[in-house]
């Protein structure tokens, strides 16, 4: 394996660590229902990516193209996750809350350490395969698929929430529209601008 693979194993070994733990603590404490939230879903996902990514080089000493792709749709998802709370949540519930909603509990791990590790070690150790065009729009999936199926247990009364954008007996199904453009948009530019540096980067590492 090269230094950059080698750096890639230990950050999403380490991501892996963080994300299992907290996640257990979260089930342990909620039970099933820990899953309502995209935070948690968006860290499992990273972290069966993260193991995906560490078989591949432990095993072949390259990524496939389909773990690249996997690996680049979970980093969309913990990012946005990462980038909500910092940008919607955290506002909302008063700046006075960032240091618990980044830096303690289980918070930490999930908010903070797990997402910020993911999009270290993707874009700058995992660069063996450069993402095409089509691969922005496939990474909105994940999240479209959480939308639509945390609208539709709002809309039967299973859950409230548990997010503010997504409680639409609370706020109307127009303000619940707004919220799912506004957040949508979010989610491809993030997407969008993951992958742009990801190649800018494959570039830049390939002139060196």
């Amino acid at each position: 394996m090269t230094t950059k693979q080698k750096i890639a194993v230990l950050l999403n070994l380490a991501s892996v660590g963080a994300q299992i733990y907290a996640s257990a603590i979260c089930i342990m404490s909620r039970g099933w229902w820990a899953f309502q939230y995209y935070t948690m879903d968006s860290n499992i996902f990273a972290a069966v990516t993260s193991i995906m990514l560490i078989f591949a080089l432990l095993g072949k000493g390259k990524t496939s193209e389909l773990v690249h792709n996997f690996r680049y749709y979970s980093t969309c998802c913990v990012t946005v996750t990462f980038i909500v709370v910092v940008t919607i949540l955290v506002p909302l519930d008063g700046w006075h809350t960032l240091p618990s909603r980044l830096f303690q509990g289980t918070d930490l791990w999930l908010h903070s350490v797990g997402p910020l590790l993911n999009i270290f070690s993707f874009l700058f150790f995992e660069q063996e395969v450069v993402l095409n065009k089509k691969q922005t729009y496939y990474a909105l999936i994940p999240t479209i698929i959480y939308a639509v199926i945390a609208i539709i247990l709002n809309l039967v009364r299973v859950l409230d929430g548990p997010y503010v954008f997504l409680r639409i007996y609370n706020q109307g199904v127009l303000m619940t529209f707004v919220w799912l453009i506004v957040i949508g948009l979010m989610v491809f530019g993030i997407a969008f601008l993951l992958r742009f540096l990801n190649i800018k980067l494959i570039s830049k590492s390939k002139n060196q």
